[in-house]
């Protein structure tokens, strides 16, 4: 699909809209989902970066839910700004027509934004699935009954 130079504009500019402190923090508080998510698809030969910006669009959650919301307050503001309706039903009406295209556009942003820092992020997601691996581990060499099966 080709995309017009309007929307890469549009793209560089809404970027900044992405908590790069939060890209990191993201992917550690999933870090059960993803360690699942890349079990599932291990077989399939593809990058970590395509895998995570898959697991971005598989669970559809922004990086930094508060800093999305108020984005999202900012775009339904902008667009009744014009509008002379009562509030709620103006906001109600905004988000049955457009809230699924904004986060749509948001997981789309977060999948450049992952594009844009891969040579930083991907070594330290990682090293977290790895020491989440060597953690749960450590925790079966210890459990006396997953000893006790071994022995069996």
């Amino acid at each position: 699909m080709a995309v017009d130079e309007a929307t890469k504009k549009q793209d560089a500019l809404e970027l900044y809209q992405i908590d790069d402190k939060a890209v990191v923090p993201f992917f550690k508080s999933h870090l059960e989902e993803l360690k699942k998510y890349l079990q599932e698809h291990k077989d399939e030969d593809l990058s970590l970066l395509v895998k995570l910006k898959q697991f971005i669009r598989t669970y559809r959650l922004p990086f930094n839910m508060q800093r999305y919301m108020e984005v999202q307050r900012t775009y339904i503001q902008q667009s009744l700004q014009n509008q002379m309706q009562d509030r709620q039903v103006a906001v109600s009406h905004w988000i049955q027509e457009h809230a699924c295209r904004h986060r749509n556009r948001m997981i789309q942003l977060q999948c450049l934004y992952l594009e844009k820092i891969k040579d930083k992020l991907i070594p330290e997601v990682q090293s977290m699935l790895e020491k989440r691996i060597e953690k749960l581990q450590g925790i079966h060499a210890e459990d006396p009954a997953e000893k006790d099966s071994q022995s069996e």
